[in-house]
């Protein structure tokens, strides 16, 4: 039982910050040619991952259907496949297009900067511990994610550069139960490799930033709180690349960060505690 509740905690975690609209898709017919069209209305790039190939009847296909497929942010008309008529003199009709679910960010990315270095994610001066690291034992099973233990106020910096995508700042409400798992505010901040960086528990109205804002590495970005499913005030931070094979979690990522005076990298250990000397 208590394994299927921390399967179910990142499961959570991951659809309230990776879950999409569903993109707009459409077809237009110019002669023998059909195409099929998507809009991202996003300021972020959104992926589209299709189930399977599309069932056609006297069409044929005139370029590669690619079951994970990109949209650059803020596009329309961005072609997602294309028939031909096989033979004019008969109907044709695409019978089946397969389904689709789509992702924040960009998924055809394979590889990202993994010897990035991070900035621990509060001020200079400030030492918090890390109260659950990667992989640990109570909520972050099969996850890179990392828990700041800090009193709430405290102010949260960005961790790297990058743009804000999204913002929840609402909430007010934490406890330590799956009933409080979609209450949590948080902001997510999109980096130049693909990555994405997500700062969760924040403080009602505490958010510092708004979508669209681009941020540098030690901005004042929020400031940390307990809401959400949480027994106590902290940080959780997790770094992801979406994955297009798994439409309700993501790809956590190991980070290493500048510790120290900044003159050391490493990766954060749980129950160990990290001062910020620049």
């Amino acid at each position: 039982m208590i394994k299927k509740v921390l399967i179910l905690l990142i499961i959570v975690q991951s659809m309230i910050a990776f879950s999409q609209k569903p993109a707009k898709l459409y077809t237009e017919i110019n002669k023998d040619t059909v195409s099929y069209y998507a809009d991202n209305i996003e300021i972020y790039p959104v992926t589209l991952s299709f189930t399977g190939q599309p069932e056609l009847e006297n069409l044929r296909m005139q370029m590669k259907f690619e079951t994970v497929k990109a949209l650059p942010p803020l596009s329309k008309k961005n072609r997602v496949a294309a028939f031909l008529v096989t033979d004019r003199k008969k109907g044709w009709k695409i019978k089946k297009m397969p389904n689709y679910y789509t992702l924040a960010g960009d998924a055809t990315i394979k590889a990202y900067d993994a010897d990035y270095l991070y900035d621990l994610p509060y001020q200079k001066g400030k030492s918090f511990p890390v109260h659950q690291g990667y992989n640990g034992k109570f909520s972050h099973q099969n996850e890179n994610s990392l828990d700041f233990t800090m009193p709430e106020g405290t102010e949260i910096t960005a961790a790297r550069e990058g743009k804000v995508i999204d913002v929840v700042q609402s909430n007010n409400t934490g406890c330590p139960t799956v009933s409080c798992a979609n209450l949590a505010n948080y902001v997510s901040v999109l980096h130049s490799d693909g990555t994405i960086a997500q700062y969760f528990h924040l403080k009602q109205n505490g958010v510092k930033v708004k979508a669209g804002d681009t941020v540098n590495k030690g901005d004042v970005i929020a400031l940390s709180g307990n809401t959400g499913w949480t027994n106590g005030p902290h940080l959780h931070f997790v770094c992801a690349l979406p994955d297009p094979s798994q439409p309700k979690q993501k790809k956590t990522l190991k980070t290493l960060f500048r510790t120290g005076d900044g003159t050391k990298s490493e990766y954060l250990s749980e129950k160990k505690t990290y001062l910020k000397q620049y």
